[in-house]
């Protein structure tokens, strides 16, 4: 079974002298499982225990689940710690791995046999198999009928594999309190002897779960709704060990736009609205940390009308209470929105710092420098997204080598080439490092060739620069841009005109 570690003895009978939950400094964990990616419905259950710990002044617990050797993987865990290194979602404690911590759960297992709370069962897979179907087949819960629960412990079998059982006591609660669903009925019905250790020596989920959160101290259990099934037998073990019971805390799941529940198949439908089921994605879509954490605390909970709230203020205000019962419905147009107000408020320098790595996806090195920063500041008041502002700069960077064709109807109608002519020529005279001496400079020019209409002007010379009659102030692009590169791309709309003449 469960190797053991003489240096761990005790823990059990330590354990056991844990005082009242409620006396204790609150101590709650987020404990994925590394079998894939973190799913951005983990995350948004990880941000919840975060908060709460934080308001509280308590310990938040990262724990790796990975006692299921053949799905979890090294690669899996290191993106947990990433995604939430990105998150600033730092752990108090942990990483604590489910695997380093088997000889705990054989000390427990070791105690539940003697107390007579465990059985061995070598009731054959098979068997239980057939079972399970004819249950079915006569549409009844199937429930383990206790087979092996009255075998003398003396009588077991040698060499037979075996796993091994909870005694379900007869008597139990009627019901458990949720701090979100509130009171919860408990089906009899549906306890029964389940499994604490495979045949193979591993762990179940429900036994292991118990154990960790016992042994750290754990107060509240806040997590997805989808384990309030798991719940009743898991309130059950803790009373067979004498262990305090936590307070239960199931929040509803995160559903997509259409409000089913969020399926891996359909991400790539998931991704063309800007979302997606991994939070990695997010980063990659250009989605700043902070907003996606404003947002999914959002996702269900509210205080007040309030939408944008800083770290400090999530984690002075986010309570129990004020969570919902409903699912949350991820909303594309939203989460844009959120992400769109901390770009920004966010500085010059970050978003050049962050532009860098987005840049480079479209083949452009750069460093994060005064004119990235400049670039940056003419974007970001639209700008939804990092991938978005690196899209919508890549002007400054090419010069444009075709001109949008609605454009040039409505802009370079004749008389345009000379306009454009009058502006290169004049650029000389012109102080590129301000961007008044620019404006000033067109205003005039409008007055001249326009009846003072900038847009005649504005609008030609845009065109010529971008390729396109959409981008920041033209007095900002051409100050950017520079002298050198302005008299260039000006050239070139030029000659394009004289060649379409």
């Amino acid at each position: 079974m469960l190797a053991r570690s003489q240096t761990m003895s005790g823990i059990f009978a330590r354990a056991t002298q844990l005082g009242g939950l409620m006396n204790q400094s609150v101590r709650v964990r987020f404990a994925p499982s590394p079998t894939g990616y973190l799913h951005i419905g983990g995350v948004r259950t990880a941000i919840y225990n975060y908060l709460f710990a934080r308001r509280h002044q308590g310990v938040f617990i990262l724990r790796i689940e990975d006692t299921d050797r053949q799905r979890s993987t090294r690669e899996a865990v290191r993106q947990i710690l990433d995604s939430l290194e990105w998150l600033d979602l730092k752990p108090d404690e942990g990483p604590i791995l489910q695997s380093d911590r088997l000889s705990i759960y054989q000390e427990h297992i070791d105690t539940l046999l003697k107390r007579n709370s465990a059985y061995r069962c070598y009731c054959a897979p098979e068997l239980l198999e057939k079972k399970r179907q004819q249950a079915i087949s006569e549409k009844r819960t199937y429930k383990y009928d206790g087979t092996c629960r009255k075998r003398d412990p003396n009588e077991d079998p040698g060499e037979r594999p075996y796993t091994v059982r909870f005694r379900m006591p007869d008597q139990h609660p009627d019901h458990f309190n949720d701090l979100i669903m509130g009171a919860i009925p408990i089906d009899g019905e549906r306890l029964d002897d389940w499994i604490l250790v495979r045949s193979d020596g591993t762990p179940t989920y429900n036994f292991s779960v118990v154990v960790d959160d016992a042994c750290m101290r754990i107060t509240h259990i806040i997590r997805g709704n989808d384990h309030v099934a798991n719940t009743p037998s898991q309130i059950m073990l803790y009373r067979a060990f004498d262990y305090p019971v936590p307070q239960f805390a199931h929040m509803p799941l995160t559903h997509g736009p259409d409000g089913s529940k969020l399926s891996k198949r359909r991400e790539e439908e998931y991704r063309k609205l800007g979302i997606s089921v991994s939070v990695q994605e997010y980063r990659k879509m250009g989605y700043l940390p902070q907003a996606l954490v404003n947002y999914l605390t959002r996702l269900g909970w509210s205080h007040k009308d309030q939408e944008i709230f800083s770290r400090e203020e999530l984690q002075t205000k986010f309570d129990l209470e004020h969570v919902g019962k409903s699912p949350g419905v991820l909303d594309p147009a939203k989460l844009k929105w959120i992400n769109a107000t901390y770009i920004k408020q966010t500085s010059d320098q970050d978003l050049a710092n962050l532009l860098v790595a987005h840049l480079s996806d479209h083949g452009i090195r750069v460093e994060a420098n005064e004119r990235l920063c400049r670039i940056a500041a003419s974007l970001k008041i639209r700008s939804e997204t990092i991938v978005e502002m690196a899209q919508k700069s890549l002007f400054y960077f090419h010069a444009p080598t075709e001109y949008d064709p609605n454009s040039i109807k409505k802009w370079w109608k004749p008389g345009a080439k000379e306009i454009l002519t009058k502006i290169r020529e004049d650029i000389p005279s012109l102080d590129f490092t301000r961007e008044a001496s620019i404006e000033k400079a067109l205003e005039s020019l409008a007055s001249e060739l326009t009846e003072g209409k900038l847009g005649k002007i504005a609008q030609p010379l845009r065109l010529a620069l971008t390729g396109t009659t959409v981008s920041p102030s033209i007095f900002e692009v051409m100050s950017i841009l520079g002298i050198e590169e302005t008299t260039k791309r000006l050239e070139r709309a030029e000659q394009y005109l004289a060649q379409r003449d």
